[in-house]
């Protein structure tokens, strides 16, 4: 009976194998046709490892998903790479030049189809050296193929202009790797790597909205956003054969950006996050940027199946959701998890799951509906969403906004029938790089004036002894009738100075500022320092070094009866003459307005419906707003949550 068992699983087993050969048999044929003219090329690879089974498996992966691939070309794109080498050089580049380039919609441009151009050779090239430090370094023993095909063997990453990088990478790249380790250990040896990577300087820039940069362009010249970052990792990395991938969420509601970042494949298959620009890959601290993310998703070289298979062509499916050569790895970093909640989608055979940003809500995630429910797995926990149906252009509320947290769903459904007072203090949350500005160096700083130039006999007139809850601070003197000429502001001992403004006053009430002159040597540029006094909140002066002052000559000998100081900061505070106005999400009804006020203090007072999701516009300026629940006398945004 036990043999008659094996015999049928084996049967099985062939029968399975060959109808996944048809298949790919299917695929192979469908892109040698697409090759068109270019099809001789793609043979000849085939043809050379006619012979080696394993290299020929891995020609058919590359070329079963080359349909798919493409970069652009165009003039504009080599007239675009003096911009970036000024750039990487910090060269300041003329705002008017950017500014044109702005106006360039490069993905407009002509695509080239990888499989109609690619040679032979440079296919045969990359394959080789894929397969050599594939078997060359011993933490690969553990690797299979299917994952080397995805995270070491491919030829390009994004939509970049094809270019003959591997070998250039390899060579530079190995060399350092085999003289800085020799172990086993595919954390030591992304370190090694990493650290060569670090030792180039990186040039972050956002102007320009261009494709992916060539391969060999990024080996000299390191500059862009963190995309760029990503790929420059993803070229040393595979070129020493170190497995790793690019993961990215689509919209953080706190960032308010997308984001991308490097994994590592450990040898125990579990991925690990770095970035040579953030942190190194550790298995007993592994590092985290702590964004807020809802899902994460992994680019792939080959289709995937999940999450969003046989959606490729519905124009009403918003792009993300159909494309097939994402993975959802949101489990990886948050378990794996189901959160069902009712909608009403009426006849839309999708609900998507949104985030919140300022113009609309973003989908991250999509399922089918399910007679007045809908299912979701594995969501980042303690984070805002909303429901929506969609027509690939337009989304609308499916239903009431939750959040979903690890012992449950609290569903946002406001009840009208109770209000109770709101005091609103800010528009978005202190996030990211910012939560730490009104306050990172601040306790311990202190403003001293003197009447001689070098600070001798100074009165102390305030000192910061405590974390600040504003971005704007109006400081009153102890003696506000005593004169001084010089006045300085200092950092606190062993800590940085950052300032966005000073202003010191004659009289406390009215008039107009006294014009300071900054007196002494600075090693920092001076249009730096003129931030501090420019009377702008969003400018700032900044150093890392540590125990600095900032003087200023006040021009004649006075008495000092009001500061007005400002930490670096975000300017997301209410501000005194700004018009406001707050919403609540009421389902399928959209947002409700409880009304629009001017604010005469720092702070705004509403009533507000018990358990709504709110939202505060400024009418008059900025762009940066974030949804926020009021609980137990306070604004509670995502990251508060």
């Amino acid at each position: 009976m036990k043999s008659l068992f094996i015999i049928v699983l084996n049967i099985f087993v062939v029968i399975f194998l060959m109808a996944c050969n048809s298949s790919n048999s299917k695929r192979l044929e469908q892109a040698l046709l697409f090759a068109g003219d270019n099809r001789g090329e793609l043979e000849k690879v085939l043809t050379h490892y006619k012979n080696n089974p394993e290299k020929l498996e891995a020609a058919r992966f590359l070329i079963c998903n080359m349909p798919r691939w493409y970069g652009y070309e165009g003039w504009q794109l080599d007239s675009i790479k003096p911009v970036l080498i000024q750039k990487n050089k910090g060269e300041i580049v003329p705002k008017e030049v950017i500014e044109k380039w702005q106006r360039v919609s490069f993905y407009s441009l002509p695509k080239v189809y990888d499989a109609k151009v690619i040679t032979a050779d440079y296919l045969i090239e990359n394959i080789d050296l894929a397969f050599d430090v594939w078997k060359r370094y011993p933490w690969n023993r553990s690797l299979g193929f299917d994952d080397f095909c995805e995270l070491i063997l491919p030829y390009r990453i994004g939509d970049e202009p094809l270019s003959s990088w591997r070998k250039l990478y390899h060579d530079h790249y190995t060399a350092i790797l085999d003289s800085a380790y020799r172990g086993n250990d595919v954390i030591e040896a992304c370190k090694a790597v990493d650290k060569e990577l670090k030792r180039v300087h990186y040039r972050w820039d956002t102007d320009l909205n261009i494709p992916h940069q060539r391969a060999d362009f990024l080996f000299y010249y390191r500059v862009g956003f963190c995309r760029e970052v990503c790929d420059v990792t993803l070229y040393a990395m595979r070129a020493c054969g170190i497995p790793v991938a690019c993961e990215h969420f689509v919209y953080s509601p706190e960032y308010q950006h997308p984001h991308f970042w490097t994994t590592l494949r450990d040898t125990t298959g579990k991925f690990i996050q770095f970035g040579f620009n953030e942190f190194e890959a550790s298995r007993i601290n592994p590092g985290s940027d702590g964004r807020k993310r809802g899902k994460v998703y992994r680019y792939c070289f080959g289709v995937q199946e999940e999450p969003f298979s046989g959606i490729t062509k519905d124009e009403k499916v918003p792009a993300l959701f159909r494309n097939r050569f994402i993975k959802d790895v949101t489990a990886n970093y948050y378990g794996e998890n189901k959160v069902s909640i009712p909608v009403q989608s009426g006849s839309e055979e999708y609900v998507y799951l949104g985030v919140f940003s300022p113009g609309g809500w973003i989908p991250v995630d999509m399922t089918h509906s399910n007679k007045g429910n809908a299912t979701f797995r594995n969501l980042e926990p303690d984070i805002i969403y909303q429901p929506l149906i969609s027509d690939g252009h337009n989304h609308r509320a499916a239903g009431y906004p939750f959040i979903y947290m690890r012992e449950g769903v609290s569903v946002l459904k406001p009840d009208t029938s109770h209000l109770k007072k709101a005091v609103i203090k800010r528009k978005m949350s202190l996030c990211s790089g910012y939560k730490n500005f009104p306050h990172r160096g601040i306790i311990g700083s202190r403003i001293e004036a003197s009447l001689n130039r070098d600070f001798s006999n100074a009165d102390l007139l305030y000192q910061f002894n405590d974390t600040l809850r504003t971005n704007y601070c109006e400081l009153t003197p102890p003696d506000k009738n005593k004169k001084y000429r010089y006045i300085r502001f200092l950092s606190p001992p062993d800590n940085i100075l950052e300032l966005a403004e000073f202003t010191v006053f004659e009289n406390s009430t009215h008039g107009e500022s006294i014009k300071l002159n900054r007196i002494g040597d600075y090693p920092w540029p001076s249009s730096k320092l003129d931030n501090i006094t420019d009377g702008d909140i969003l400018s700032y002066f900044y150093t890392g070094d540590t125990s600095c002052f900032v003087a200023y000559d006040l021009g004649k000998v006075t008495p000092i009866r009001k500061i007005v100081f400002s930490p670096r900061n975000d300017d997301n505070y209410i501000w005194p003459g700004d018009e406001y106005e707050l919403f609540y999400q009421d389902g399928i009804n959209g947002w409700k307005s409880l009304g629009i006020q001017t604010a005469t203090r720092r702070e705004l007072e509403y009533r507000v419906p018990d358990n709504a999701l709110l939202w505060l516009r400024n009418r008059t300026k900025g762009r940066e707003e974030q949804v926020f629940i009021y609980k137990e006398g306070r604004q509670c945004f995502t990251v508060d949550i």
